[in-house]
């Protein structure tokens, strides 16, 4: 396992609990070495939690269980796992680092970088925590403080993939993206697989636009902000559009790039003669089906004023499609919350029935008030299905 050889430490793992089955330490490495591969997360859950049912004691049972977890986008047990394990054992700067890992992904900022600096006070060396400390601090907007940091993670762990990406992510998030790009390259060059190194990578491609740019570092801010008052900065700028007109294209700016910046400028990216390479075939796959939409509603847009609406059923399709687009978007938004996701699923399922349904009566000459009374259960859909997954 130091030497990184986790298939051949799992065989060799496997061949000690052949002997003795009931080996706790056994099977919490096992844990460990199966980690890495996606398809056998839920196994090396498995081998976790054996590990606790023969050791309930054992700490870092309880700290694979843990990673294992939080490999599966399962953030509520994976922190009652870690605080268990620092529970048993408070003096481990490697729980500290999943501990700070998972306040910073909910947005905790001072909580992670608590995490961190607590997690230092044991191990001063530890280069992931000092990436940690950096990214909770950028995202405090301590820009100082969080190059430093990042100074003193490469230092101890330059060739790190890991440890390079999480610099890259710092400087993406401190406004140098130029300097950014340099960590993620690098942090490819050390390992080609990493999937964190690569979504840096086409964050900051995508960060060379300064609008891009501009918009991201205020999501960052309003992402530090609870639910309740992330929607009620969302009303309270809808009700001041609405007494200010002038400025309603403003928050119609904000809010359409909320949801659609990242389909928006992945597509962009595909342009871009490293950006097609840097994005997965799920990103391309996902821009194909956003262009696919924005083309169907631009079509019929043009197609229904280039005939002066004598086409029945081509405005219908123009805002239909338009509406289906913030679902396509929401769905895919939600990738690290499985039971979202699936939510979201059904409900733009939901919404495409109801609108293929307004466009066949509007095609067919149907369309008299139950027909309108339909199509307006289709655009109250798509504004209840903004309001309902905008800030899961």
């Amino acid at each position: 396992m130091q030497q990184n050889r986790l298939p051949q430490a799992a065989d060799e793992l496997r061949r000690q609990l052949r002997l003795d089955p009931h080996e706790p330490v056994a099977h919490a490495l096992l844990a460990i070495c199966l980690l890495e591969d996606e398809q056998r997360l839920p196994q090396a859950q498995e081998e976790a939690e054996l590990a606790i049912h023969l050791a309930p004691e054992y700490d870092f049972a309880f700290y694979a269980l843990a990673l294992a977890q939080h490999r599966q986008h399962r953030s509520k047990e994976a922190l009652a796992a870690i605080n268990q394990a620092l529970a048993l054992d408070p003096a481990d700067a490697s729980y500290y680092h999943v501990l700070g890992q998972l306040r910073l992904e909910s947005g905790q900022w001072q909580a992670a970088l608590q995490a961190a600096r607590t997690g230092l006070g044991f191990d001063s060396e530890h280069a992931g925590l000092h990436g940690l400390e950096a990214r909770a601090l950028a995202r405090q907007g301590r820009r100082d403080e969080a190059s430093q940091a990042a100074r003193a993670a490469l230092g101890h762990g330059a060739e790190s993939s890991d440890i390079q990406a999480q610099a890259g992510w710092v400087a993406l998030e401190t406004n140098r993206p130029h300097e950014a790009l340099e960590n993620f390259r690098e942090a490819l060059r050390l390992d080609p697989t990493s999937d964190y190194a690569r979504a840096g990578l086409v964050e900051a491609l995508k960060a060379r636009y300064w609008v891009y740019r501009t918009f991201m570092r205020f999501m960052y801010w309003v992402s530090s902000l609870s639910a309740g008052l992330r929607r009620g900065l969302l009303v309270g700028a809808y009700v001041v559009a609405r007494f200010v007109p002038v400025l309603l294209p403003f928050y119609l700016v904000f809010a359409y790039m909320s949801w659609f910046k990242d389909a928006l400028f992945n597509s962009l990216l595909r342009v871009n003669r490293y950006g097609r390479y840097a994005l997965s075939a799920a990103q391309t796959q996902h821009s194909n089906h956003f262009l696919a939409l924005l083309g169907v509603a631009a079509g019929a847009g043009l197609g229904a004023l280039l005939t002066h609406g004598d086409v029945p059923g081509l405005v219908t399709l123009a805002f239909v499609a338009l509406g289906l687009l913030f679902p396509l978007v929401g769905t895919e938004r939600l990738t690290a919350r499985p039971k979202q996701q699936q939510y979201s699923r059904w409900a733009g399922w939901a919404l495409a029935a109801v609108g293929v349904l307004c466009i066949s009566l509007d095609m067919l000459g149907m369309n008299g008030q139950g027909t309108g009374q339909l199509f307006m259960v289709f655009l109250y859909g798509t504004v209840a299905y903004t309001w309902v997954f905008a800030f899961q």
